[in-house]
């Protein structure tokens, strides 16, 4: 004879903790989202104000399964049951051994429908793979119950089924792709994957808040609940249960952190996020390839990367597995009618998560567009007006002037600014992308960047127009300095100098004449939407070239230069 007990306060659930943690030991169960840590963590932290209920099924005074619900009450008194941890559990399931799971839902079922008389029960993150989904809905059939299933692919990485060396050469173009940026920033400096202990999770919800600054998130990660509930579950540790979080390091600072839920042979990705104004070098990647190879090395089967249709998912994984919900209710006309609403709701809301275009529209550009319409100034409308004008249609005329090495005499101090030295900087996304492109940075005795220098290339912001510079010729963009000062600098070193100017710009082409340079190119730029076309008048760079004796290396690319732009 099977009976049920009703359980409502985490005291009363701490007495059956042992046989819990048996039940789903000796299933080898992996869904870490059913362990009594997981659980009971909620419970205690995001749970407190639900209508928890845990139904205990009883064979002759012994628990044998554990139904985790939250209860509530909908129109006319019907009684709607999900699973608890809803927004947060990817996974849930019945705990029960494998014999026990099928009449311990028939008759709890049962049991449910005398007592309620109309309910509502709409159960989340039911893997194909396990039993419960298959039972339920032959329950629903052979009761000719009106039942209604979703489904959303989850997938994952089986390490058994694949060898490491396989995997990596499968996958070698994305491997290669993600050294190459890792070595653009390992250049300018330290890049550390390190393992984070419970007490320094700051880190963590900071970079993710910078992160998600400019877009929608809904995931509520880092409000004050959810960051205690994190915190909570990260000093929770069993046998079989874990929690893992890792940062991604650069000299100290933050770019990209994860955070593994772990129990026996998978590691779930619960949350990944990297540093923004790190996106050129691909900090996400970064971790996300370090993660994988952390889980491989740690003999963990499952790497899993959850449910959702994200193209980056697709990329990596072996094998796919389906999370269903299940939604039934009885016959009552009110309870079909909400069950019926509830479909719908979930068929659109469906539609549209599976179509990731309107997703990333949703989520970027209204994100950029909430954020741009909450803090941006005069100054940042006007800007905004002129690029999308230039998107359309736009001009662009400049002229390209070199001055040879020694015409500036003065002389002035300037420091070198490296990475590391801006990390703490206002602004610092800028500097960043600068580096990335190559450019040094220069700081006057003020401690203000006075210019920035390019050794191998000329680059014109504006436009994206860029022209490999012959040897010996460094391209300066000054900012709070005197050119002169700037040019004396850089001459210095024995190198000549290259600067740019518009063509309304006559003040500076005085200035630049009056310092001994000289006009190489003029470059004129027509853009219409997405095309554009490029004039290249007076090009000098070969007459240059020969003047200061320069008959070598660079000809033949000056002289292939037209045809590949």
């Amino acid at each position: 004879m099977l009976s049920y007990r009703l359980v409502t306060t985490i005291e009363e659930l701490e007495i059956y903790k042992s046989t819990w943690s048996q039940i789903l030991e000796r299933e080898k169960n992996n869904n870490p989202f059913i362990e009594f840590e997981w659980v009971s963590t909620w419970w205690t932290t995001l749970g407190v104000h639900d209508n928890v209920e845990i139904y205990i099924v009883e064979h002759k005074g012994m628990a044998i399964a554990f139904f985790p619900f939250v209860r509530c009450q909908r129109l006319g008194g019907t009684q709607y049951y999900v699973f608890l941890g809803q927004g947060f559990a990817t996974y849930m399931d019945v705990i029960a051994e494998k014999q026990w799971k099928e009449p311990a839902i028939k008759y709890l079922l049962k049991e449910l429908s005398q007592k309620d008389g109309r309910f509502i029960i709409a159960l989340n993150g039911l893997l194909e793979s396990e039993q419960t989904s298959q039972l339920l809905e032959k329950y629903a059939i052979e009761h000719q119950i009106p039942h209604s299933i979703f489904r959303t692919v989850t997938s994952y990485i089986d390490f058994q089924s694949i060898k490491l060396e396989d995997f990596l050469h499968k996958h070698r173009k994305n491997f290669k792709s993600i050294q190459r940026r890792e070595k653009k920033l390992k250049v300018l400096g330290q890049v550390s994957f390190q393992e984070v202990h419970p007490e320094g999770l700051a880190g963590m919800f900071d970079l993710f808040a910078r992160r998600w600054r400019k877009k929608l998130d809904t995931s509520g990660f880092t409000e004050a609940k959810t960051r205690l509930f994190f915190e909570r579950l990260a000093k929770e540790k069993s046998n079989a249960f874990r929690v893992e979080i890792d940062s991604l390091q650069f000299g100290g600072y933050w770019i990209g952190f994860t955070i593994d839920i772990c129990c026996r042979d998978r590691n779930f990705c619960q949350a990944m996020g990297h540093e923004p104004d790190f996106n050129m070098f691909g900090p996400g990647r970064i971790i996300e390839r370090e993660n994988m190879l952390k889980a491989h090395a740690k003999n963990y089967r499952f790497y899993d990367l959850g449910s959702g249709y994200e193209p980056y998912k697709f990329e990596w994984y072996t094998d796919v597995d389906f999370s269903r919900k299940f939604v039934m209710s009885t016959n009552g006309k009110r309870e079909r009618i909400l069950r019926f609403m509830m479909v719908l709701r979930d068929r659109l809301k469906g539609q549209l998560k599976n179509n990731h275009q309107l997703v990333k529209l949703k989520r970027n550009r209204l994100g950029e567009l909430c954020y741009f319409l909450k803090n941006a100034r005069l100054k940042d409308w006007f800007h905004c007006f002129k690029k999308g004008i230039n998107c359309m249609i736009a001009v662009h005329m400049f002229d390209i002037y070199v001055a040879n090495n020694g015409q500036c005499k003065t002389t002035s101090n300037f420091n070198e600014v490296f990475i590391q030295d801006v990390m703490a900087w206002e602004g610092r996304a800028n500097y960043v992308s600068n580096y990335h492109k190559g450019y040094r940075i220069f700081r006057n005795s003020a401690d203000e960047i006075a210019y920035v220098r390019h050794d191998q290339l000329f680059r014109e912001e504006a436009t994206g127009f860029t022209l490999k510079l012959p040897s010996n010729v460094s391209y300066i963009k000054e900012k709070n300095q005197q050119l002169s000062d700037v040019v004396a600098n850089v001459q210095k070193e024995g190198i000549a100098v290259c600067t740019s100017v518009y063509w309304y710009e006559r003040k500076r082409r005085r200035e630049l004449a009056q310092l001994g340079f000289q006009r190489i190119e003029r470059i004129k730029i027509i853009q219409l939407f997405k095309k554009k076309k490029i004039y290249r008048q007076e090009n000098n760079w070969l007459k240059y070239l020969q003047s200061q004796g320069q008959n070598i290396d660079h000809l033949w690319q000056l002289a292939l230069l037209p045809l590949l732009i």
